[in-house]
């Protein structure tokens, strides 16, 4: 009898705790089912904006919202500077450039934040963290396809330039994904055709955006080469300006953005072959904290910031009075 009541009691027991942690886990459950998750608890949340953005930025869409950090017709001074007596002569073809050079140029830096989670763009938020990428990304889509029905329907000539130059753009953009994603396998193995793909890349990616507005505005490539030229200076510079400055690193709210997103860059190209050149390609194939760290210090070391420099100089001369015209002034202070 005694040994029957010992065993009731243990059972009691077991029951008892087995009840409480039955509770316990349907306490949960309700608490979790009627409380709402925070949107960083789960990754799907992400891809989703914020809910009423305007309230937060005054812009519901995100190209409005970075067209404000730039502002309205950003392009104006090179269409001013390229055809003065335009806006006065046929201003609807001016408005057309216009709006054309903003939707191009800003929706495809829509798009690169995206791709390289960029936190902040002139140091603001970049449009993704506030829109989520999935909007920001198909409304800088629907931008795009807008301008190409608008300008094909009103100036289907300058159509046939945008399309061209887009499409050259895009195939620029692509290549440099695509060097993101193999790394140096599908790289050229020599330092003289590494630079030679890397300007090519650079000629289409930014060089088309450039000509694109000498070729709506004039209608001819008779600035191509001038056109290109500025391009370059422009792209060597947000390289530079991404490894060596520290006011765009405050901008960007990153140091070597490019670096740790295993991007090809100029200087990250000509560091490959430079003294302990090893290091950086230890960090495109892995960017620890150590690879990224010592390939960093190959980055900033004498021979790539001095052809770096070098290059700079070169193409600033010959295009000094179009490049003057962007007002940039960030410099080039970090140093070893």
């Amino acid at each position: 009898m005694k040994t029957f009541g010992t065993m009731l009691d243990m059972a009691l027991q077991n029951f008892g705790s087995i009840f409480c942690m039955a509770t316990l886990i349907g306490f949960v459950y309700i608490l979790f089912d009627r409380v709402h998750v925070p949107r960083w608890w789960y990754m799907k949340s992400q891809l989703i904006g914020q809910m009423n953005p305007q309230q937060l930025t005054e812009f519901e869409c995100p190209y409005e919202y970075l067209r404000n950090v730039y502002g309205k017709h950003h392009w104006a001074r090179f269409v001013n500077k390229l055809s003065p007596k335009l806006r006065y002569d046929d201003y609807p073809k001016y408005l057309m450039v216009l709006e054309i050079m903003d939707t191009i140029h800003l929706c495809l830096m829509l798009v690169d934040d995206i791709s390289d989670g960029s936190y902040y763009r002139k140091g603001r938020p970049a449009a993704h963290t506030i829109y989520g990428p999935s909007e920001t990304a198909n409304r800088a889509y629907y931008r795009v396809t807008q301008i190409i029905a608008k300008t094909t329907k009103e100036f289907p000539k300058m159509a046939v330039w945008l399309t061209q130059d887009l499409e050259d753009i895009l195939e620029g953009q692509d290549l440099s994904l695509v060097w993101r994603r193999d790394g140096l396998g599908g790289f050229p193995i020599s330092a003289a055709d590494r630079a030679a793909a890397y300007r090519q890349m650079a000629s289409l990616k930014t060089g088309a955006l450039f000509r694109l507005l000498g070729h709506t505005v004039l209608g001819d490539d008779s600035m191509d080469e001038t056109f290109t030229m500025v391009a370059w200076h422009s792209q060597l510079q947000n390289d530079c300006k991404n490894v060596f400055s520290s006011e765009y690193a405050k901008m960007k709210g990153a140091v070597a953005e490019d670096l740790y997103n295993r991007e090809m860059t100029y200087p990250i190209v000509l560091a490959l072959d430079a003294p302990d050149g090893h290091w950086v390609s230890a960090s495109l194939k892995n960017p620890s904290p150590q690879n990224f760290r010592n390939a960093l210090k190959v980055i900033r070391g004498d021979y790539v910031r001095g052809v770096c420099t070098a290059e700079l100089a070169e193409s600033y001369t010959p295009v000094k009075e179009w490049l003057e015209l962007w007002g940039r002034k960030e410099k080039l202070d970090i140093k070893k």
